[in-house]
């Protein structure tokens, strides 16, 4: 069964793509607030050499694309699309963690791997949502 653009999973599929998108917007147009969100320093605290506004900024990019992925995977019914995202939010989520928990990155990763991890949750409910709704008898 090729599953359906209206169900639940690419709902939740199209609905984070924006919001990923959006938080991408918002890093490319306000570089400084992005930075805060992160729990990096304003750049007028930084170093001249230092480049986090352009990794940051690089990310948001990167952010905006990914939600443009996620919107052209819902609206296709991908086969196999929500298990692909749903793994590489955990992946995320584990990452960033290991990231803040060891001190290579800001302890605000955290939020954003509990981000990841709600995105992943929220894509496997609803997939099982649209499996158990699929095997009822009608």
């Amino acid at each position: 069964m090729k599953p359906s653009t209206g169900s639940a999973t690419y709902w939740t599929l199209t609905t984070l793509g924006v919001l990923g998108g959006a938080v991408g917007v918002l890093g490319v147009l306000s570089p400084r607030r992005q930075l805060r969100l992160s729990g990096f320093a304003d750049p007028a605290e930084r170093a001249a050499a230092d480049h986090t506004p352009a990794v940051l900024g690089s990310s948001s990019v990167a952010a905006i694309g990914e939600g443009a992925a996620y919107l052209v995977g819902a609206a296709n019914a991908w086969p196999g699309f929500p298990g692909y995202v749903l793994g590489r939010r955990l992946l995320m989520a584990g990452g960033l963690a290991g990231l803040a928990a060891t001190g290579r990155a800001p302890r605000s990763f955290f939020g954003a791997a509990l981000w990841e991890a709600l995105g992943a949750a929220a894509i496997g409910v609803a997939s099982w949502r649209d499996r158990r709704t699929a095997t009822r008898p009608a």
